[in-house]
């Protein structure tokens, strides 16, 4: 499968991905892509006020916006989205690198049907055989109590978590979801610049979730691929910062359940959220 039309290459894609200290993974990402080089315009790296000394190994294709603080996540995005040249994009996290060349097949099915705004494949651990969940259904009330508080430790089987998760691992056909992971995803930025793109309110998590909802809400489709694949290291853009990625995630999903919930719910559920931090925090204090 090539995107070829009459000997000539067509709809080359934009590559965009955030980097904070991670110009090591970001090296073996640029080197990756040289298996699908025939298909880039360009690759844009945000920067988000690394101090990491280490350079990047730019080529001709490269662009680097580097940003005077962290700006967060969507911000950064949003800023590769737009100066990005070409109509389809390739979001992809920084400790992410390619294989192989599936990934042209979901870029095909995005350029085929004018109504996909979000392809998202399988996304392999460092782990043999063993692959992130990727994809997911719509969230609720009973999701954010079960899927997104410590409940989900206690009760790890339980319904709710199993409904909001697509179990993309076992699938083997296209499937239409609710939203992708951000670590890796194709987008369409015409339906992407109808949406403003992603909510900047979101500093880091929960931006993928809502964006798929923004998609989906305006009638447009969102498919996790399953014949694509990238490999994802896991974490190394934050880890480094272990408290403040903790505190963004608690933000995140507050904003995203006050955003997504009617008013009583959202009520009910964001104080749920701030005993579970407290108590949490307790234990903590209590553990050093």
């Amino acid at each position: 499968m090539t995107l070829v039309k009459k000997n000539k290459v067509v709809n080359k894609i934009s590559v965009i991905t955030v980097n904070f200290n991670t110009a090591s993974y970001v090296n073996k990402l640029i080197k990756s892509l040289q298996i699908i080089d025939n298909y880039i315009q360009e690759i844009i790296i945000i920067d988000n006020n690394s101090n990491n000394s280490q350079p990047i190994n730019t080529t001709n294709k490269t662009k680097i916006i580097l940003n005077g603080s962290n700006l967060g996540f969507s911000k950064a995005v949003n800023q590769g989205i737009k100066v990005s040249k070409s109509e389809y994009i390739l979001l992809i996290n920084p400790d992410c690198y390619l294989e192989n060349s599936s990934i042209l097949q979901s870029i095909q099915l995005l350029i085929k049907d004018n109504q996909i705004g979000i392809v998202g494949g399988k996304i392999k651990t460092s782990i043999p055989n063993k692959y992130h969940m990727t994809a997911n259904n719509k969230a609720n009330f009973m999701t954010g109590l079960f899927e997104f508080t410590n409940l989900k430790k206690i009760f790890p089987n339980n319904y709710f978590s199993k409904k909001f998760w697509v179990e993309t691992k076992t699938i083997h056909t296209i499937t239409q979801v609710e939203s992708i992971c951000g670590a890796y995803m194709l987008i369409r930025k015409h339906i992407g610049s109808i949406l403003n793109l992603f909510d900047e309110r979101y500093f880091l998590y929960m931006e993928d979730v809502d964006f798929g909802n923004k998609v989906n809400s305006l009638g447009y489709k969102v498919f996790f691929d399953p014949r694509s694949e990238i490999v994802h290291v896991g974490g190394k853009s934050s880890n480094s910062k272990y408290n403040i990625v903790l505190l963004a995630w608690y933000i995140s999903r507050k904003k995203y359940f006050k955003k997504h919930l009617r008013p009583f719910e959202s009520l009910i559920l964001l104080a749920i959220f701030s005993i579970e931090e407290k108590i949490l925090t307790i234990i903590k204090k209590i553990q050093h």
